[in-house]
């Protein structure tokens, strides 16, 4: 047998190939995923722009929203943003950080010991995907530029991240990506946590109690609120007085981020959490970016 492994390894074909492997450049992808006009979306390369998105988080949601209760120095940080790529949308004509996204991997969360959203849910059905999933958040967009372009370019770069798995050092991998490019994702779902605008338990729990009603919620997680995040017992009355009131335009109460997620597909895996440290009562939302409607798949997949 081991004669037979070794013949195998000398014929010209196989040392052909290896010989092809080994010279496979190890190749550096450029940090920059997209240009427009005014706009260059990219992924973060050093501490200073890093920063950067940091600060405009700040100012987004502790000077803006009043968030953040316990955040100060002009800087919006925790410990996962060193496991994270961070989603950059910088204004050409100054150069500042205008938008910014936060990605964690599966094996990022792994080194940080969790994700983000498991620090606020309980998340049956995660450990199952875990490597196929990218957690989301801390989105935002500096007020000036809130059209829809810098967001739309955003979201773009989260379909361009897919498309691009992290670099390896491994010789197979290389080669087998060369051989197929495109063959592999980086991730097939987003998850993470959605905020809504407002603290209002009545209103998060009448939202929640239309997803269930409407089919919205996810059979893959289930999330439930950790202790100390659970929100206070709202009545079912209240509930549905609530659900009159807004009848079915319920989802146009939705902030635009949220409702953009709903509109994907996105479902939502339990009832909503109350972050009171961060001001926010946030749902869980996942996402299976192969089950987007080809109308929006067009211009968010492109």
């Amino acid at each position: 047998m081991m004669t037979t492994i070794m013949e195998t390894l000398r014929s010209d074909k196989v040392r052909g190939n290896i010989g092809h492997l080994l010279h496979l450049p190890a190749g550096r992808e450029s940090s920059v995923l997209a240009e427009q006009e005014n706009f260059r979306l990219k992924l973060a390369e050093s501490p200073a722009e890093v920063e950067a998105a940091l600060r405009l988080r700040y100012r987004v949601f502790k000077e803006e929203q009043g968030r953040l209760a316990n955040c100060c120095g002009g800087i919006d940080r925790d410990r996962f943003d060193r496991y994270c790529r961070h989603l950059l949308v910088i204004d050409k004509a100054t150069e500042n950080v205008v938008g910014t996204y936060r990605v964690l991997s599966g094996g990022g969360a792994a080194s940080a010991g969790n994700f983000y959203s498991e620090e606020e849910f309980s998340i049956r059905g995660l450990q199952a995907i875990r490597h196929e999933v990218c957690e989301v958040g801390r989105s935002c967009v500096a007020p000036e530029f809130r059209s829809g372009a810098v967001v739309g370019l955003l979201w773009s770069g989260l379909a361009a991240l897919r498309r691009r798995p992290k670099p390896s050092r491994s010789l197979l991998v290389r080669y087998a990506r060369r051989r197929r490019p495109g063959s592999s994702c980086a991730f097939h779902y987003l998850f993470g946590c959605v905020s809504l605008e407002e603290t209002d338990q009545a209103a998060a729990m009448a939202l929640y109690e239309y997803f269930r009603r409407n089919g919205l919620l996810s059979d893959r997680l289930q999330a439930k609120p950790r202790a100390g995040f659970e929100l206070d017992p709202v009545s079912a009355e209240e509930v549905e007085r609530r659900l009159e009131e807004t009848g079915g335009g319920i989802i146009r109460t939705l902030p635009p981020l949220f409702k953009g997620y709903v509109k994907l597909g996105a479902k939502i895996c339990g009832a909503p959490a109350y972050d009171r440290e961060f001001g926010t009562i946030d749902f869980l939302i996942l996402l299976d970016m192969r089950d987007i409607p080809e109308r929006y798949a067009r211009h968010f997949m492109a």
